[in-house]
């Protein structure tokens, strides 16, 4: 068994008790490595990526044999690309740029165009009618791609509708949001994270609350719906944040809310701090889910902080202003996007009341593996990978030194003392 992925990149120690080898960061161009490893009994235990180009990251046509047995109707949205890597930002809670590094690598326009004739023709689609949804953290990181992606798109002939995550930013840029809703941009997942100042820049995001309503606006009148992301737990929030903020978020015209709670994922800047201080009470991940609070908050008690989450997602999804956002938000919109994005209001509505763990056991972390973790975590965010994989190599080291030494040690006893020897009373007897 191979494991990859961020957990296993930034805790290569604790993944490989449960695997024969883990690779750490992008596995793109090692991976062949350790596929001819494995046939030939060679495998090493820890394989190390890199940040390599987007042209030497395979594209979809290569599996799209499997796609094509994909159920059209079980995963929304089943049409998936992803356009870049990395990303220019630096929020203390995110994870992305300790992965994918920081800055951004762009896919060629052209290639991602191809890449979406594919998804046409044997992903997710009715005729000749088909949604794709970008990937990438921020599509509106880099506006020039952003452009040159949604010129080619539209130069292609393609016919396409599409979301992204991206930045309020780019609603700051009218000619280019016309662009995008030109090109077929539909929905945007946008991380506003706080409504107030204090917060934003306990997270170190540039985000400005009180432009929030106009760009919203800009973006509805553009064709486009927004599903936003709000964050609970920051040290500036206190238990009155949480009706605050669902009233706020539906006063600005979000179509639709996702409400999480602050979780200082390993490897994040978050968790060094909060490591640091002894804030964090669980070492749990079953628990690092975005629903329960695994740390000390400053202003609430952790059970105000997930009852609080609650309470906004009701409050926000309340059939009185579920209503009301559907009569107020579906002028100017594609009919099938309104409808879906009803659809989601409702999903939200009766899936997310109370949002909690499910009842199966976690998994504790090591305290060694918790030790190793800080220093990772408050490494820049570019040489997080390379200091979580040094710490694993020198740990990984030191076992197979112990185990020579011990494996050295037991070959030198003579023979005649590793004989099991008869117990008094067994044998001849007397």
């Amino acid at each position: 068994m191979v494991l990859g992925g961020v957990h296993p990149s930034l805790l290569p120690t604790e993944a490989l008790r449960h695997a024969d080898a883990v690779v750490s960061g992008e596995a793109d161009t090692v991976f062949a490595t350790v596929l001819h490893d494995a046939a030939h009994n060679t495998l090493e235990s820890l394989y190390k990526g890199s940040f390599q180009s987007m042209d030497d990251v395979p594209m979809n046509h290569e599996w799209a044999d499997i796609l094509e047995t994909f159920p059209i109707t079980r995963y929304a949205p089943l049409n998936t690309l992803q356009t870049t890597r990395g990303c220019r930002f630096n929020c203390d809670f995110c994870s992305v740029n300790r992965i994918n590094g920081r800055g951004s690598r762009h896919s060629p326009p052209e290639r991602v165009v191809e890449e979406i004739k594919v998804l046409k023709r044997v992903g997710q689609h009715v005729g000749d009618w088909a949604y794709v949804f970008f990937l990438d953290d921020d599509l509106a990181a880099d506006l020039d791609f952003c452009g040159e992606l949604c010129e080619t798109i539209l130069s292609s002939g393609l016919k396409v509708r599409w979301g992204a995550q991206a930045s309020i930013g780019l609603a700051r840029n009218q000619e280019l949001l016309d662009l995008a809703t030109r090109s077929g941009l539909r929905t945007m997942f946008v991380g506003f994270e706080g409504i107030d100042r204090a917060s934003l820049l306990e997270c170190n995001k540039k985000n400005r609350p009180g432009e929030y309503g106009e760009l919203v606006a800009r973006v509805h009148r553009a064709g486009a719906g927004i599903e936003g992301g709000f964050i609970f737990g920051f040290d500036s929030q206190g238990p009155d944040c949480f009706e605050e903020t669902a009233t706020f978020v539906d006063n600005i015209g979000v179509d639709v809310a996702h409400f999480s709670i602050l979780t200082p994922y390993p490897g994040t800047a978050t968790y060094a701090r909060m490591l640091r201080d002894g804030r964090i009470t669980s070492f749990d991940w079953k628990r690092y889910n975005m629903y329960s609070c695994v740390f000390e908050p400053a202003q609430m008690t952790a059970a105000e902080l997930e009852a609080g989450l609650a309470t906004a997602y009701r409050s926000f999804y309340s059939r009185p202003r579920r209503r009301g956002r559907f009569r107020r938000l579906g002028k100017g919109r594609e009919k099938a996007f309104h409808l879906a994005l009803s659809a989601a209001n409702r999903n939200y509505a009766t899936r997310y009341r109370d949002p909690h763990c499910s009842p199966e056991d976690g998994y504790e972390a090591d305290p060694d593996d918790i030790k190793g973790l800080l220093a990772a975590s408050a490494a820049p965010a570019q040489e997080a990978l390379n200091v979580a994989f040094a710490t694993a190599t020198a740990a990984t080291v030191a076992a197979a030194t112990v185990a020579a030494a011990t494996i050295a040690a037991v070959s030198a006893v003579p023979v005649e003392l590793l004989r099991a020897r008869p117990s008094e009373g067994e044998g001849g007897g007397r």
